[in-house]
């Protein structure tokens, strides 16, 4: 009995010159430094070229794509988001957390400032892009696979978040009242407006596996956490240089806006389906700054990412 060869995700349109992966929509693993603690942060110097000539010209993002044909490459779309998305934004983290450090130590914030809104848009993007599969999807394939790991598999394990949680949960700075201040307040507000809207998509009950767990499964010790969390998302720790990160950071930018290029923020989305978003997805400054505007939000943190170059990203205890 003979059984039919499955269908490959070369299947979907990829234009030519894709260089992420061993074959289109595959996976690589992301290599970070540990993340800083509060007195280890490596001072900031020097600046990093911006090479924004590798990245793709910032177009009005297609919304939607052409269909997926077939299950098997929807979910390996699908997967490919998830995985290279949140690796994205680890490395967004990374930046962020050095872009805070520099405006506590230069005696002129503003750029850094500037760098953190950027940084902190390019976050929000990329919680669209990770989101940008059907319900169904994460409810069949994504939810259980962290289910798997962890019964209690939760964000809050992030290791790269740790050092920016003060900033993204919209405590006040000592730079309030400024303009570059108000402006990155803004681009908070608009990351929780935009995760509000996700999670309502997404879990429409609106219970984590954490909030599930929470009266059966007792708690594990939070370096182990962290370890489960990095393997789930193919990242490893060692000392990294600011070239590597960055470099690391732009080949996930140039793959992430060829996918979204080909086949559109919501691939094959139909065209009344957007009505059943949450309300929080639905608004122009949505639509038109994080949608529309995809790749221009890319763009920017790939130039803000030039601009922060810490001598070595490897944080040791005084």
């Amino acid at each position: 009995m003979s059984m039919r060869a499955p269908r490959t995700v070369t299947e979907l349109p990829v234009p030519d010159g894709w260089d992420f992966g061993d074959f289109p929509y595959g996976l690589e693993p992301l290599t970070l430094p540990e993340p800083p603690t509060p007195g280890t942060e490596t001072a900031i110097s020097d600046v990093l070229p911006a090479d924004t000539s590798r990245v793709r010209s910032a177009a009005p993002c297609p919304r939607t794509g052409p269909a997926l044909a077939a299950e098997e490459i929807s979910h390996q779309l699908f997967w490919f988001r998830w995985i290279t998305g949140h690796q994205a934004t680890f490395a967004i983290w990374q930046l962020t957390a050095h872009a805070l450090h520099q405006a506590r130590s230069r005696s002129d914030p503003a750029p850094s400032l500037r760098a953190m809104t950027d940084l902190t848009d390019a976050y929000t993007a990329m919680l669209l892009y990770t989101s940008s599969c059907p319900a169904d999807v994460y409810g069949t394939v994504i939810r259980p696979s962290m289910y798997l790991q962890h019964r209690s598999f939760s964000g809050t394990w992030a290791p790269d978040f740790m050092p920016v949680r003060s900033l993204l949960r919209g405590k006040k700075t000592e730079w309030e009242g400024t303009p570059e201040a108000e402006r990155l307040k803004k681009a908070v507000q608009m990351y929780h407006r935009v995760h509000a809207g996700v999670a309502a998509k997404l879990v429409p009950g609106g219970r984590s596996l954490l909030q599930e767990s929470a009266a059966e499964v007792a708690p594990t010790r939070p370096e182990t956490q962290a370890l489960i969390y990095d393997h789930y998302f193919l990242t490893l720790r060692a000392p990294v240089d600011a070239t590597e990160l960055v470099g690391q950071l732009r080949s996930r930018l140039r793959a992430i806006t060829q996918d979204v290029a080909t086949n559109g923020l919501y691939p094959g989305l139909g065209p009344q389906e957007d009505v059943a978003f949450p309300e929080e997805l639905r608004g122009d400054e949505v639509r038109q700054g994080y949608e529309e505007g995809f790749a221009s939000v890319l763009g920017r943190i790939d130039a803000a990412a030039g601009q922060l170059r810490p001598r070595v990203l490897h944080h040791s205890a005084p």
